[in-house]
């Protein structure tokens, strides 16, 4: 099962509440939602730390999981519902095959540099 890593550094000068987020899968199926949030409090200079395990698809399936997460700061709160449509300074975060460590970073401009962790 594999254990993925996600740090975020918010180097803006704002204190931003932070979110990891997954898109939903493209299952050809409207109803298939797979949305997994993740909420801290990011202080100016502040490393938050994320991590989650995807557990393996049975052979069964006929599909391979390639999920997409985002990043996005704002004013909210762990536990309250967001819409990802809303969100506006969201930046993707692309895991590489057998890569499970990233690196994201609000800069002072309020824009995103993601980086492999190394």
């Amino acid at each position: 099962m594999p254990r993925y890593s996600l740090i975020i550094i918010n180097n803006s000068a704002q204190f931003e509440n932070l979110s990891v987020y997954q898109s939903p899968p493209d299952l050809g199926n409207a109803n298939a939602i797979n949305l997994a949030w993740l909420a801290g409090a990011g202080e100016p200079g502040a490393a938050l730390s994320f991590d989650w395990s995807i557990p393996s698809a049975p052979k069964s399936n006929k599909f391979t999981a390639q999920p997409k997460y985002w990043v996005a700061s704002g004013k909210f709160e762990p536990g309250e519902i967001s819409d990802p449509g809303q969100m506006t300074d969201a930046v993707e975060v692309v895991f590489p095959p057998g890569i499970y460590a990233m690196h994201v970073t609000l800069n002072p401009d309020n824009t995103w540099t993601v980086a492999l962790t190394g």
